[in-house]
């Protein structure tokens, strides 16, 4: 079998930038979530606990939603067809030549 038959690897960061595009929610709670985590705990450390407690019910919030997202993507992508692996010969005929098959 030649190595233009079979699929090429995937990097992780192709996979990131991939999974990031096509469910950008996720990233973006992700972050949401983080910010409100560091900013609960410098507030921990500097002594301010109101703020602090505020800080960890927003990222509680941050993650639930963050959850709600990651759940409502697999169900969105659970119903669509499998895409089909295309091997690098298949991939760059059809970049090379689109809408013929």
């Amino acid at each position: 079998m030649a190595s233009e038959d079979r699929p090429r690897a995937e990097s992780s960061w192709d996979k990131f930038v991939r999974k990031s595009t096509d469910q950008p929610l996720v990233p973006i709670g992700s972050l949401i979530t983080l910010g409100f985590l560091t900013s609960g705990l410098k507030s921990f450390v500097d002594g301010k606990a109101m703020r602090s407690q505020q800080m960890m019910r927003g990222r509680v919030l941050a993650q639930g939603v963050t959850v709600v997202a990651i759940l409502g993507y697999a169900a969105a992508n659970g119903f669509k067809q499998e895409k089909k692996i295309l091997t690098t010969a298949e991939r760059d005929a059809a970049v090379l030549a689109p809408g013929r098959k």
